[in-house]
């Protein structure tokens, strides 16, 4: 029993570093692609406003995207 929890604890740490390292991963992808259309700090926001209110997608705060995986 207390190999599999060994176990379990090991693999949980290794899914939380490869999370870690895909956000990472996305935030990097998503600041080239800012970079790469040349849009300015400035106009990001309205950019991000304009794409949000014609996709209809909703943008999660970091914690709520949280509580959604764990449903999953």
């Amino acid at each position: 029993m207390k190999k599999t929890e060994d176990k379990m604890v090991l693999l949980q740490e290794k899914w939380d570093e490869l999370n870690k390292q895909k956000t990472e991963f996305e935030n990097l992808e998503i600041i080239g692609l800012i970079r790469g259309a040349k849009i300015s700090t400035e106009n990001l926001n309205d950019v991000i406003m304009a794409y949000r209110s014609k996709s209809g997608v909703p943008f999660l705060s970091e914690k709520q995207e949280e509580n959604k995986n764990e449903e999953i």
